[in-house]
């Protein structure tokens, strides 16, 4: 199942290279992963007022929902992040997203959002991933 990203000629540089402007797949089988949230397996919120350790919980997570149908990071090929501060996510959690997704990265957008569910949550992320 190819998946192609390509940053296109003529277009701008993706912020901190944190995403890739165009994703293409072809997979049979999309996935959907809800909000992924910095909770705990047991509920309880991880890296309260630390957007750092809350993203890297939220990809932890996302992993775990990935493995549980077969798929892995390289087959995300989008994600939907809101933040309560795109600032720090950018420069804070960014990189942990670029560690993750290596040369792999997925579409991307940030939202800025004024709160969350929770009140200790900054940061939730939606992931689309497709595989054969």
């Amino acid at each position: 199942m190819p998946i192609e990203r390509i940053n296109p000629d003529g277009m701008y540089k993706p912020n901190k290279n944190l995403y890739t402007q165009v994703v293409t797949s072809t997979g049979s089988k999309t996935i959907h992963i809800a909000g992924t949230v910095p909770f705990d397996k047991d509920g309880n919120v991880y890296g309260i007022d630390d957007v750092r350790l809350q993203v890297m919980k939220i990809l932890e997570n996302i992993k775990i929902s990935l493995d549980a149908v077969g798929a892995n990071p390289t087959h995300v090929v989008r994600i939907n992040v809101y933040a309560l501060d795109v600032e720090d996510y950018v420069q804070n959690g960014g990189p942990e997203v670029t560690k993750f997704f290596g040369k792999n990265k997925p579409a991307s957008t940030t939202i800025q959002v004024e709160r969350l569910v929770h009140p200790d949550w900054n940061i939730e992320i939606e992931a689309t991933a497709v595989i054969d």
